[in-house]
């Protein structure tokens, strides 16, 4: 099943339909984000275990747990955290709640989907204005970062956490963001790199817009040299498996690099169409420009490993918002639709020209498995 195509239709067609109305045109955006996220969260939650590199380790990993003791889970803290065995314990107390309402691991899917699309829609619903930017929204959801609801869960939960940590942070409660944060890092490690979002909410605007374009600098170093990057970070970890990361071997895959040159073009673009006075007074604007010197820097990890996506992962999101920012800045009313079509086509293009997306429910059966 083409899961996107219907997607798409979906978000284009709905978009046209509420955008149309000229009354409470914000009760119509609500309307919409609470629409288009609730099929996404259906898409997460239905989805056969074959659908997703990773779904049948987890749905092991689900199964495994329902027998584990209480005090093992609980013990996992320290093996990992202490002794460098095993990894992100804070996940296997999260299955261990969940069997106790519930043994089925569909439900268990929709209760990981509901911390990242919940907030996910409570900051784009907040964060835009207009219909059109929330369909460019959910179109680069789709084109870009589809499966990030579709296999990798832990991250998926800990990605969640840290749009709950940036909702915090929106309303200055820094202690209760690092909180978030660090719960979504018991998830998963990775989270913890977002911590790095309140010390830049430090600077002043004109210093990270300078930090913006020095990023651009680091690039060939980390794709170059991404390795000994790795090994700095699974420093601060008693832990081989993500110290393995570090001792790989650069793949070289061609798709990496697609998607890295993609993501630091759009990362130009920001920088080029955001000026330093739009950020200057307006705090909203700034909280999201400081997810892009991040995910200009992070973003070329990939190199390394495909896995690395997920350390990029944590500010690429903001793109959603980020570009509809930067069309807002750089054109005028008139000329913003055609903007916005023109990059909704050429989005839904890449998508197909990248290859059909295999979606199965999980009452289908699938030849091969």
């Amino acid at each position: 099943m083409n899961i996107k195509l219907l997607l798409y239709i979906v978000i284009i067609l709905l978009g046209m339909i509420l955008g149309s109305r000229s009354r409470q045109p914000d009760n119509n955006r609500k309307w919409y984000v609470i629409i288009i996220t609730s099929l996404l969260v259906l898409e997460s939650s239905l989805r056969n275990v074959y659908v997703g590199k990773d779904t049948i380790y987890y749905f092991s990993s689900f199964n495994d747990s329902l027998s584990m003791p209480w005090g093992d889970a609980f013990a996992s803290f320290r093996t990992a955290y202490l002794e460098g065995e095993g990894k992100d314990p804070g996940f296997t107390i999260f299955m261990k709640i969940i069997h106790l309402f519930t043994h089925d691991f569909n439900v268990f899917l929709f209760c990981c989907a509901l911390p990242f699309f919940i907030p996910l829609g409570i900051i784009l619903f907040r964060y835009s204005s207009n219909i059109i930017q929330l369909v460019f929204a959910f179109t680069l959801y789709v084109a870009l970062f589809h499966i990030v609801a579709l296999s990798g869960i832990r991250q998926q939960i800990a990605t969640g956490f840290c749009f709950m940590a940036f909702l915090q942070l929106d309303k200055n409660n820094n202690w209760k963001a690092l909180l978030l944060i660090v719960l979504g890092a018991a998830i998963h490690i990775s989270a913890l790199i977002f911590a790095i979002v309140p010390l830049l909410m430090m600077c002043s605007p004109r210093l990270i817009k300078t930090m913006h374009l020095a990023s651009f600098a680091t690039i060939p170093f980390v794709i170059i040299d991404a390795a000994p990057i790795m090994l700095l970070l699974a420093s601060f970890l008693a832990n081989d498996y993500y110290t393995g990361y570090g001792s790989s071997e650069s793949t070289g895959n061609t798709s990496y690099y697609t998607y890295i040159i993609l993501m630091e073009l759009i990362s130009l673009f920001c920088c080029l169409s955001i000026r330093v006075t739009d950020l200057s007074g307006d705090k909203h604007k700034k909280l999201l420009y400081v997810m892009l010197p991040m995910l200009t820097m992070t973003v070329p990890l990939i190199s390394l490993s495909g896995a690395m996506i997920r350390v990029g992962q944590y500010f690429t999101l903001y793109m959603m918002l980020l570009v509809p920012m930067a069309i807002e800045s750089i054109s005028r009313r008139d000329g913003r639709k055609f903007l916005y079509f023109g990059m909704i086509a050429a989005l839904i293009i890449l998508t197909f020209r990248s290859g059909n997306f295999a979606y199965y429910f999980f009452w289908q059966s699938i030849s091969g498995f």
